[in-house]
């Protein structure tokens, strides 16, 4: 299963299961304006600077498919992700045997993942016989 990806200052918002390195990543819950889109307060998420910075590696929140809202039509912020749209990661990855990487489990987020739509790689210890 493919996610369409979406461009957040410059850098592409990378697919289900592809990671990408920390930085400054456009906050998903105002949409990088800083404000939010239904009352034109102050985000919670960025506190109105419309960017987030996250270090180390990183994947598109899985749940909320990036846009840091836990329910289509709702202003309640993602569960997941908290808002940001971007759920950091401990490499290797590799897409959740459970969801698929969709992040749910019907309507709430996957027990597996945790709604990331990943899951850290099991190293297989080899058996001697």
């Amino acid at each position: 299963m493919e996610w369409e990806t979406y461009k957040w200052q410059g850098k592409r918002l990378g697919s289900v299961g592809e990671v990408m390195t920390g930085g400054v990543y456009k906050c998903g819950y105002c949409r990088g304006t800083g404000f939010t889109l239904r009352t034109n307060a102050k985000c919670p998420v960025c506190r109105g600077k419309g960017e987030n910075r996250i270090e180390g590696s990183v994947v598109r929140c899985a749940f909320c498919r990036g846009s840091g809202v836990g329910h289509s039509g709702s202003t309640v912020t993602c569960t997941c992700c908290k808002g940001k749209g971007v759920i950091p990661v401990k490499e290797p990855v590799e897409l959740c045997p459970k969801c698929r990487g969709t992040g749910r489990s019907g309507q709430l987020s996957c027990i597996n993942c945790r709604g990331k739509g990943v899951v850290e790689v099991k190293e297989k210890k080899e058996s001697i016989f």
